[in-house]
């Protein structure tokens, strides 16, 4: 029982024991800090270092140096309170301390940087990386089990999410912004990220808009067909909605966000960074069901196979198959002479679609023929006559081959249009059909539509992890704002 606690929860006893022990950390070494500082009063010569009479807390200064190019003072905490640190030059300047209640020394504001914080922000890098690498394996886990799941493309999404977040603790180490600046950096990454993809997502939505009045001009108009442009333009909405908020609150008579300690610059904060954190968790996802789908349709099966599937669409009006239902035979005829050259071993077609109100014969029957005349004997060939969906293709086939094999044992492949593979195989899964897809080319305004389908299913699917995702995404932009709110507001 405690095991599976243990494991359950593993991330979460984590990440309040690197809290803990960070906590633990700063408060033995971070009584002493060395101040660095690059600006243009290093190339003045530094006369004096003081602490300034306004500060209302004390610090006892070590020394000072100044060599070319920076200014270093080394302190040491004697009382709590806020600290005013003078250094005397041809310009005068000031830097700002704090002095927290256990010691520790904060550079600039409250939770900034002090000593000890990188090791700190390094423990949250690996923690983040060790999601990511959790995220990998189990990818790795789910890909073994299924390539036909939901949870592959959850998981491609939160590879990519984790990567990023890794990222961008890697550069507040570089630039010392502290633990608030660790904690704002990585909600604020999700900003940096969006303008980083930006210009993919306009491109995108003009590729796509083209392919959907491609998609119109062959299958009709249907608000299905305009997926694509719907969700393209939703994400460069959703991309652009942080600064057009921005402005709004920046005219705003109602929110002050110029005050700099005033709730309204810290409110539009939280906003715009939401908003970014959750356009880049969705476009991680979005970008997980692209790879999940292309990786589905280029896979070949293993050559072990007794029976294929050959899933019926939409035949001519004398009774010969579209380009489409034809790309799907020949890629069953295809795969079948791999396997034959490769193990030796034949397999038995079944083609399965019933006949529709406008057809003369059923789409199995076609298949049949076109088999027929591309030299496949009728003994291998096992048609499929009843079925007018995929899914019922799945489960009329499953039914033909557990009769015509005898039991369930049947290794079995299925043949379909490419963007279709995917969806195919979580079908046949759910109607426990163990099968693999092969996929055969078509035209490419058919992938978007496709792509964009089985993104709205995988948030539809897993609504209830994804809600968690986000719920996590904004508690860390709540803390990290209430931390910065506090760093920039408090006075002792």
């Amino acid at each position: 029982m405690v095991i599976k606690l243990l494991k359950k929860y593993f991330f979460v006893i984590l990440a309040l024991i690197i809290a803990v022990a960070g906590y633990f950390y700063i408060a033995a070494v971070g009584k002493e800090y060395t101040f660095v500082r690059k600006d243009f009063i290093a190339k003045s010569e530094i006369k004096n270092v003081y602490l300034d009479p306004d500060s209302k807390g004390s610090v006892e200064i070590l020394g000072w140096d100044n060599p070319e190019g920076k200014i270093i003072i080394r302190l040491r905490s004697v009382a709590p309170g806020k600290v005013y640190v003078a250094y005397e030059s041809d310009h005068p300047n000031i830097a700002v301390f704090y002095v927290h209640k256990n010691g520790v020394i904060t550079s600039e504001n409250y939770f900034g940087d002090c000593t000890g914080s990188n090791a700190v922000i390094l423990g949250i890098m690996v923690y983040v990386m060790l999601l990511c690498v959790y995220f990998i394996f189990r990818y790795r886990e789910q890909v073994r089990k299924s390539l036909y799941s939901y949870d592959n493309v959850l998981s491609l999404g939160l590879i990519l999410y984790t990567v990023y977040l890794a990222y961008s603790q890697a550069v507040t180490i570089v630039y010392q912004a502290g633990i608030v600046g660790a904690f704002l950096q990585a909600v604020s990454a999700a900003q940096g990220f969006v303008i980083l993809t930006f210009p993919i997502i306009i491109v995108t939505t003009v590729f796509v808009t083209i392919s959907n009045i491609q998609l119109i001009r062959k299958e009709g108009r249907n608000w299905k067909n305009l997926l694509g442009l719907f969700l393209g333009l939703a994400i460069g909405i959703g991309s652009l909605l942080p600064e057009i908020i921005g402005l709004i609150l920046f005219y705003s008579p109602v929110i002050d966000v110029h005050y700099e300690k005033g709730v309204g610059r810290f409110f539009e904060m939280f906003l715009e960074n939401g908003i970014a954190s959750l356009v880049m968790y969705l476009e991680c996802v979005l970008f997980g069901t692209i790879i999940t789908g292309i990786k589905t349709a280029k896979h070949i099966p293993a050559f072990d196979k007794d029976y294929i599937i050959i899933h019926g669409c939409q035949i001519r009006k004398d009774g010969t198959l579209t380009k489409l239902l034809q790309s799907r035979v020949d890629r069953a005829i295809e795969f079948s002479k791999m396997q034959k050259d490769k193990t030796g071993k034949d397999l038995i077609f079944v083609p399965s679609g019933g006949k529709g109100t406008d057809e003369v014969i059923s789409e199995g029957e076609a298949m049949k023929r076109y088999l027929l005349e591309n030299g496949i004997s009728e003994d291998k060939i096992l048609a499929e006559t009843d079925s007018t969906s995929t899914e019922e293709n799945i489960k009329f086939a499953k039914e033909l081959l557990e009769k015509d094999f005898g039991s369930a044992d049947y290794k079995a492949a299925f043949s379909t249009t490419n963007y279709h593979v995917f969806r195919t195989g979580m079908l046949a899964e759910q109607h426990g059909l163990k099968a693999e897809g092969i996929g055969s080319k078509t035209k490419a305004y058919f992938w978007i539509n496709a792509f964009v389908r089985e993104f709205i299913a995988t948030l539809v699917e897993k609504k209830k992890t994804h809600i968690k995702v986000v719920g996590i995404i904004t508690l860390i932009n709540l803390i990290s704002v209430v931390m910065f709110y506090i760093s920039e507001t408090v006075f002792f």
